[in-house]
């Protein structure tokens, strides 16, 4: 069973303005390079689940993705304020399920659910470096 001080219900959000980093033009996307990057609100997901996660979980484990949907139904403008809500809507074991909101001025942008996985660091490095073995030497 995992020791955690995290409650159902719990909600974490992470704010930032759209900068050029974040366009679609950082991905190569010309025409529409004034737009919020799909990649850049996935990432603000993952930071608000992470960031709610932050030390509520044992020191030697972590909390990695495992499974996550979302749909994107409006366009962000670069310069637009943009804010991302994760709520803990479910703790199974070592099993942590989010739902996201996202929401620019204007309203509502997306929407999605992410399942994060509570795992050993020392352990997820050690499979990593074992599945990695056949191809050592080629990696950096």
């Amino acid at each position: 069973m995992l020791k955690t001080s995290l409650v159902v219900g719990e909600t974490h959000s992470v704010q930032r303005r759209v900068k050029y980093e974040d366009s679609t033009l950082s991905f190569g996307r010309k025409g529409i390079e004034t737009l919020f990057s799909t990649t850049g609100l996935v990432e603000m997901m993952i930071q608000a689940a992470v960031e709610l996660v932050g030390d509520k979980i044992p020191k030697e484990t972590i909390s990695v993705t495992k499974h996550m949907s979302f749909t994107h139904y409006k366009p962000s403008l670069q310069g637009m304020f943009i804010t991302v809500t994760a709520e803990l809507v479910d703790i199974s074991g070592n099993v942590l399920k989010f739902k996201l909101t996202c929401y620019d001025e204007l309203g509502k942008i997306a929407e999605a659910t992410q399942e994060r996985h509570v795992v050993n660091k020392d352990g997820l490095i050690q499979r990593a470096h074992k599945r990695a073995e056949s191809i050592e030497g080629r990696i950096q």
